[in-house]
């Protein structure tokens, strides 16, 4: 086998595409080229090549994926969408403190693959982000960890708790702080409230994310910057994968944190 494998597939949008279309089962020539849009001429010679290192069979008018180009082409998925995550805004990710994300979750980051960014909006500089506002309240059950603080975040989360949405707040140590200190009333309120609990992460001298929402319809990831700094850009998505692994970096920071109780 060619030690320049990697390169071989990922090099070559149309070697990539036809190992990928193998991927479905064994295709003959014309369903090939009408379904990755390409001419024989175009075609046929990146085929050889796969054919040459062992990925590809050709056995009479069919082509199907060696024993070999299974394994490889089953790797190559999550590999592809994890460049996806960062090629789609490689000077956001770049600019990112990743490492309050575990390891396990790293290695699933291209879960993440549909999402989208959340900008801030300059016209309510002061104000929760209307995006941000909106699916929460189309949600009907949330999980929130926060380690940064926004005045209007309790009257927020009182209200949408209010409205019977199921909600699980887990802070930082001093966001919880500030919560307790500026705004004890609304906090003891959602205590009483038979649809909330909350959690206080008191770690000392953890990287924490700034924000992390999962709830039955979006996920929602806040990542402070290399200098410190949360610049109000979320990472965003509807799909069920990234909502799921929006949950579970919920639970990893839940399951280290302590729950308050009502008095």
């Amino acid at each position: 086998m060619n030690s320049n494998l990697l390169d071989l597939i990922l090099f070559s949008d149309k070697r990539k595409d036809f190992l990928m279309l193998l991927k479905e089962g064994p295709k003959n020539i014309e369903e090939i080229l009408e379904k990755l849009q390409e001419s024989r001429t175009a075609l046929l010679p990146q085929i050889k090549r796969l054919k040459e290192d062992n990925l590809v069979i050709h056995e009479g008018e069919m082509y199907r994926l060696s024993s070999i180009g299974e394994i490889v082409v089953g790797k190559m998925q999550p590999l592809l969408d994890t460049l996806e995550v960062f090629e789609k805004d490689p000077r956001f990710w770049a600019d990112r403190k990743l490492a309050p994300i575990p390891a396990n979750l790293k290695k699933r980051i291209n879960e993440l693959r549909t999402y989208r960014l959340i900008e801030p909006d300059l016209s309510h500089t002061f104000d929760i982000n209307p995006e941000f506002v909106k699916h929460l309240s189309n949600s009907s059950c949330i999980h929130l960890f926060l380690s940064y603080f926004h005045p209007q975040f309790p009257a927020f989360f009182l209200s949408l708790a209010r409205n019977g949405t199921q909600i699980s707040l887990n802070l930082s140590e001093a966001v919880y702080l500030r919560f307790e200190e500026d705004f004890k009333k609304e906090g003891e309120k959602f205590l009483n409230m038979d649809n909330t609990d909350l959690f206080i992460l008191d770690k000392k001298g953890m990287d924490i994310p700034a924000a992390i929402i999962s709830t039955d319809r979006i996920m929602i990831l806040g990542l402070f910057t290399e200098s410190g700094k949360f610049d109000s850009q979320y990472v965003i998505s509807s799909d069920r994968k990234a909502i799921k692994w929006g949950e579970d970096l919920f639970r990893y920071y839940r399951d280290m944190s302590r729950e308050i109780k009502a008095k």
